[in-house]
């Protein structure tokens, strides 16, 4: 062989080996770009995941598969839409009152022009809201004592009972501190001082304290309860959260977990339990569902895989997951990603469609069941057709490359295909699992306040107490008004009539006494 050929085979290699290069970098250019854009648009952009469909037709050629069905808005079937109201909303009729009678001073009644008395003809009311700031009221317990004339015994009147023995403060207090730290976010070392403004030394760890007992007395023979009814539900969704948790050697921090399980409720309101581990692992879920079989929405997450084998649970996909995993990828400017994009949101726009137009009938979740069985297998399941011919399409390309934005999204659907289509069948189940997320927003709110669990128990009451909370706003109460009266009655209550005492069971009761009323 000779020179020349010998060194051009050296170069032809060696430019063959720099292609290669320059192909890889290139594919890693772009992913860091897609992770960059992301980060950016996390730090900056907009939140939302909904899309018009004029935006997402910016990306579409003409070529690109459209919709010929019936519209989102027939399927509403709404009639005219209503115009938002304008001007100030009233106060509620619930809203306490405060009379404040107002009169003209007497040496002002005379008329100015024949100088007669003015008799009063009627009366004008204004109302403008005015804040009480919160505060304790030391209440005073004067308890009268009476003796026999003949020193054959003594009684002294009783006082209402107390949360515990000799406690300083009154059920009101703990349960402002319990709503204050998990329904508003307030951790306790601020709440300490709103009430030293008010003259009040009311410590953290005292609030602890409450906070302990509280769960004891309430929350946990509560929660059994409310298992047992939550797990009664043929569906159910779970989701979970990371959560810093200090290590009980006071040293350092490590990553637990919150997990929230929601039954909806149908015309009932849902209910919500949140369970607290130091793990990921499967054994959360297998602790939380026990023997329970039906039909679990989550998103595409193993640690669920060995309960639903062992249970023989159905596992139901979320395609809110699938839809923010398109737009990530259109953000980051993956134009493709609007090819599958337009039937995710087409998805969206008929679930949305059927929920108002049951709505707008005042109908109840048997009509809205029925509507979806119809609906979803003359609709959805060719706009589900579509998303996967799209899909198909785009993954046969050879610019989808595997780990960018796009690529991921792709596999998501096609890994969880058997899970995102089992809504086609059930048209009990929802399509996403926004609500489970929703209810762990509300944990993360107030993760940004208080940042971390002081410790492993202190996760397990928070976990607790969150349940309570939700499980209060889904039912539409009060929380302070139920746990304050709940702390009261629960060491009085049967056994056998505990589940009176479940948030959901207390609206229904409180709701009664009203209407009697």
């Amino acid at each position: 062989m000779s020179v020349a050929k010998e060194i051009e085979e050296k170069l032809s290699t060696l430019l063959a080996e720099k292609d290669e290069q320059i192909t890889t970098l290139s594919r890693e250019n772009k992913i860091l770009r897609e992770e960059l854009e992301i980060l950016k648009r996390g730090l900056f952009g907009r939140k939302t995941e909904r899309l018009s469909p004029g935006q997402l037709g910016l990306y579409l050629s003409d070529e690109t598969e459209q919709d010929e069905d019936v519209s989102a808005e027939q399927i509403a079937d709404t009639g005219k839409k209503k115009s938002k109201g304008h001007g100030r909303s009233p106060f509620s009729n619930d809203a306490v009152r405060d009379p404040v009678d107002l009169d003209v001073p007497s040496e002002e009644r005379a008329c100015s022009c024949c100088g007669k008395e003015m008799q009063l003809i009627g009366e004008e009311i204004t109302e403008r809201g005015h804040h009480v700031a919160a505060k304790i009221v030391v209440r005073r317990y004067v308890k009268r004592k009476y003796a026999c004339p003949d020193g054959h015994a003594v009684r002294t009147a009783e006082a209402p009972a107390a949360v515990i023995d000799r406690g300083k403060y009154e059920g009101s207090v703990y349960a402002y501190v319990t709503v204050s730290k998990y329904c508003d976010h307030i951790p306790l070392n601020r709440l300490s001082g709103i009430f030293k403004r008010s003259g009040v030394h009311l410590p953290k760890q005292t609030m602890w304290d409450m906070l302990v007992t509280v769960d004891e007395l309430v929350a946990q023979p509560v929660l059994k309860q409310m298992r047992s009814e939550v797990l009664e539900s043929g569906v159910l969704h779970a989701d979970e959260t990371p959560v810093p948790v200090c290590n009980e050697d006071g040293k350092g921090s490590r990553k637990g977990y919150v997990w929230a399980w929601r039954a909806p409720g149908g015309d009932e309101p849902d209910r919500s339990l949140v369970q607290f581990t130091l793990t990921r692992e499967r054994h959360g879920p297998k602790k939380m569902l026990g023997k329970w079989a039906g039909t679990l929405i989550t998103d595409g997450y193993s640690g669920f895989d060995e309960v639903v084998r062992e249970n023989g649970i159905t596992r139901a996909g979320c395609w809110a997951h699938a839809r923010r995993k398109y737009k990530d990828a259109l953000d980051v400017g993956s134009k493709d990603a609007a090819r599958v994009l337009v039937h995710l949101q087409r998805l969206f726009w008929i679930e949305r469609a059927m929920k108002k137009r049951v709505e707008s009938r005042r109908e109840g979740t048997e009509q809205l069941v029925a509507l979806r069985a119809d609906v979803r297998a003359r609709l959805s399941r060719r706009v589900i057709g579509r998303i996967y011919r799209a899909a198909d399409e785009l993954m046969a390309r050879r610019s989808t490359l595997p780990k960018s934005k796009l690529g991921k999204a792709l596999g998501y659907i096609f890994n969880q295909r058997g899970p995102l289509e089992v809504f086609l069948e059930d048209p009990r189940i929802e399509i996403h699992n926004n609500d489970a997320e929703r209810d762990l927003r509300h944990i993360i709110v107030g993760r940004n306040n208080w940042m971390v669990f002081a410790s492993p128990r202190g996760g397990e009451v928070a976990s607790r107490l969150y349940s309570l909370m939700l499980s209060c706003k889904h039912a539409g109460v009060d929380p302070q008004a139920y746990i304050e009266d709940v702390l009261m009655r629960v060491s009085t209550t049967p056994a056998r009539e505990i589940a009176s005492l479940t948030p959901w069971a207390w609206a229904t009761a409180h709701q009664a006494a009203v209407t009697a009323s």
